[in-house]
């Protein structure tokens, strides 16, 4: 028995670090060009980043594209028109309303691609800590957020921390399992004694973005975890036959600045 709970142990400690996920680095499957649109919707401003993918030996979505038309509307009222920015970047100060689907439309080279997506409510955090926990003869350094989730619906979320203002951890979650209860995500940064780039340092500072999202902004993200082993592409919302994926969100931030006297132990 006590060899069977080391195994588990030991399984469970290797998933969590395997989930650690730095900033979110799409490589998209594609041996020819095809067109990116990634699109959000927050509720103080609309951007969207219009790119192609290039060949199978290089196939980042690095290449801005200029000259595309994009606008952003919700049923029947005024299309807002976004404003090219650098590098393929498009913005609009228009932001979105919780309960409200909105619809997106990119136009470049004759090609159309569409998509929707529908607003949620603000997601609430009730705590982000960091904390030991110790598996095995081994110490991990957590991050610990928890959610009091949205009651009376089902909601997803994606959680991203930065440190320095570069991407270093993200997720996303669904409260299908617990449905109008506080919600957990443990962040997996380190071991104890890590000294390499990905260590936590002393005076770090670190900024956590929490976002309501709807169902097909929760498809996209999470099949763009598990695509790199199978050669598939994330899961798009958009109709016309480009990549990407709108998403309208509420979203919520939460800074700190990293100091190991702040940290918790937990058995």
């Amino acid at each position: 028995m006590n060899s069977m709970k080391c195994l588990l142990i030991l399984g469970l400690l290797t998933v969590l670090l395997a989930g650690c996920e730095k900033d979110i680095d799409i490589d998209y499957h594609s041996t020819d060009p095809l067109y990116v649109v990634e699109a959000h919707l927050s509720q103080s401003a609309t951007t969207v980043k219009v790119s192609t993918t290039q060949d199978m030996t290089d196939n980042k979505t690095d290449k801005g594209l200029e000259g595309a038309t994009v606008y952003i509307s919700s049923g029947d009222s005024l299309r807002h028109k976004l404003i090219r920015r650098a590098n393929g970047l498009y913005y609009n100060s228009f932001g979105g309303e919780a309960g409200t689907t909105y619809n997106l439309s990119v136009e470049i080279d004759g090609h159309l691609f569409t998509a929707s997506s529908t607003m949620q409510s603000r997601p609430q955090m009730n705590s982000f800590r960091f904390v030991w926990q110790k598996f095995m003869s081994e110490r991990i350094l957590f991050g610990d957020l928890k959610l009091q989730d949205i009651p009376g619906q089902t909601n997803y979320y994606f959680m991203h921390l930065y440190r320095n203002g570069v991407g270093y951890r993200w997720a996303v979650m669904t409260d299908k399992a617990n449905p109008g209860a506080e919600l957990q995500q443990l962040f997996s940064c380190m071991r104890e004694g890590t000294s390499n780039d990905d260590a936590l340092r002393e005076g770090d500072r670190i900024h956590l973005i929490v976002r309501a999202i709807d169902r097909a902004a929760y498809d996209y993200l999470y099949s763009m975890q598990v695509m790199e082993g199978n050669g598939t592409n994330p899961i798009t919302n958009f109709s016309g036959g480009c990549l990407g994926y709108f998403s309208a969100y509420y979203e919520i931030t939460h800074d700190i600045i990293f100091h190991y006297a702040d940290v918790e132990e937990e058995d």
